[in-house]
């Protein structure tokens, strides 16, 4: 297991030198649409790190960036390595790689807010949660979060990432090819596997605000687990929302899809205005 540690302090480095430092790393990786570069809104002095989920890209939590800055927050929208592009980059990456991406981004909402949160989809939510936890921000937001992945055969793609690298995704809508790879690249898929593994270790440990939502029937993510995560959670300031079962069980609660998506985005501002007062 890769030990993930607290960013190096990157504080002295000027705004614009940390958004060109983060902007390079996405041409590097030839991302092609500019909608899904890294983007700093800045607003008010409560920051939000957005950061999106795996095979993903910042197109997916363009929705909730757009609704916070027009309440005020300034945010910096995440560009994951290995996103965005070619799915073959996902399979050079590793959660280390995943996890090191956000730093840019904090330094950023750090120099210019005075308190920073974070809110991560699926396994940006993995994401978040180390980022919180290892560099004291002041709380954690987990959007359907990849506590455990629900195909009962995640366990064997160590092994089957060795021979075959890639896997479609059956029943991939190319209307939505922009934001995320119509396939599985399998070394990223193992690479998550170990992430859950390493972050489920450390869960008593969490103790930063966190809040969460999730639908039970979410085909990708197990909500028992994500309800288990939040109850043996070391945080004291936690509330898990679970959406009625009957009115879906789509993934991406940033989606249009979500029936809750407007309620969930209102009771996300006011949990983070409640938080900033503190």
């Amino acid at each position: 297991m890769i030990e993930l540690k607290p960013f190096k302090d990157l504080s002295e480095v000027e705004d614009i030198e940390l958004h060109d430092l983060d902007f390079k790393r996405a041409e590097s990786e030839n991302v092609a649409l500019k909608a899904n570069y890294p983007s700093f809104e800045k607003r008010g002095d409560i920051g939000v790190l957005l950061v999106h989920g795996f095979t993903s890209s910042p197109l997916e939590m363009q929705p909730l960036e757009e609704y916070l800055t027009g309440q005020g927050f300034s945010t910096y929208n995440v560009r994951l390595a290995g996103h965005a592009s070619d799915y073959h980059y996902l399979n050079m990456t590793t959660y280390e790689d995943w996890y090191d991406s956000v730093k840019y981004g904090l330094f950023i909402l750090r120099k210019n807010c005075r308190k920073v949160f974070i809110a991560g989809s699926s396994m940006g939510g993995l994401v978040s949660l180390m980022t919180a936890h290892l560099n004291r921000l002041d709380g954690a937001i987990l959007l359907a979060p990849c506590i455990k992945i629900k195909s009962p055969m995640t366990f064997l793609t160590p092994v089957i990432s060795k021979f075959i690298p890639v896997m479609p995704k059956i029943g991939f809508d190319m209307q939505y090819s922009d934001i995320f790879y119509h396939n599985w690249p399998m070394k990223g898929v193992a690479e998550l596997y170990r992430f859950t593994g390493y972050v489920a270790e450390l869960t008593a440990d969490f103790r930063i605000p966190l809040l969460g939502f999730q639908f039970p029937g979410d085909m990708i993510v197990s909500a028992r687990a994500t309800k288990n995560f939040f109850l043996r959670a070391g945080s004291k300031d936690k509330l898990y929302v679970e959406f009625p079962n009957k009115d879906g069980q789509t993934h991406i609660l940033t989606s249009h899809l979500n029936q809750h998506r407007d309620e969930m985005f209102a009771n996300i501002a006011v949990w983070l205005k409640d938080r900033s007062e503190k």
